[in-house]
């Protein structure tokens, strides 16, 4: 898919934190380092310890993440996503491995971002990444608070 369905895609995103920065001249920028990607229903997309190489934006469908108990073949779902969600941004800061199983849960269409193609992004519109890296900041504070509040309410 072309440069103009991704265009329309991270525009549509724009009204998510993420993206809630970019101009139209910054969406114009970014598109060509992104991938659009469909995934058919039960496909996993990425696996607990596998290498975390891309972030990944849902457009359409909706996946689930699953984190391995200490019960082996046991998975907890700790989060479904839908239109809008990232998924996969904490291997591109920490450099490890995935933490969590994505899988799609019905047909789903990610736009994906390679760590390599945001690291260029960066490299090239510094500016612009930035204020990707201000959105993803936003996001992984948000996701933080609501992690220590359900802490909070276990003890």
């Amino acid at each position: 898919m072309g440069n103009n369905t991704i265009k329309v895609h991270l525009n549509e995103l724009r009204g998510e934190i993420i993206f809630s920065l970019l101009g139209d001249e910054d969406i114009e920028k970014i598109a060509p380092f992104f991938q659009l990607v469909d995934f058919p229903e039960k496909t996993v997309i990425f696996r607990e310890g596998d290498p975390g190489d891309f972030v990944g934006f849902v457009v359409s469908g909706k996946v689930e993440v699953k984190k391995q108990t200490e019960f082996k073949g046991n998975q907890l779902i700790i989060a479904l996503l839908t239109k809008g969600a990232m998924t996969g941004e904490m291997s591109m800061f920490d450099q490890r491995k995935r933490s969590a199983t994505v899988e799609a849960v019905e047909d789903t269409t990610l736009l994906l971002l390679g760590n390599d193609a945001f690291e260029s992004l960066i490299q090239q519109y510094p500016y612009v990444g930035v204020k990707i890296l201000k959105g993803l900041i936003r996001i992984l504070s948000l996701r933080l608070r609501k992690a220590t509040e359900r802490l909070t309410t276990i003890f």
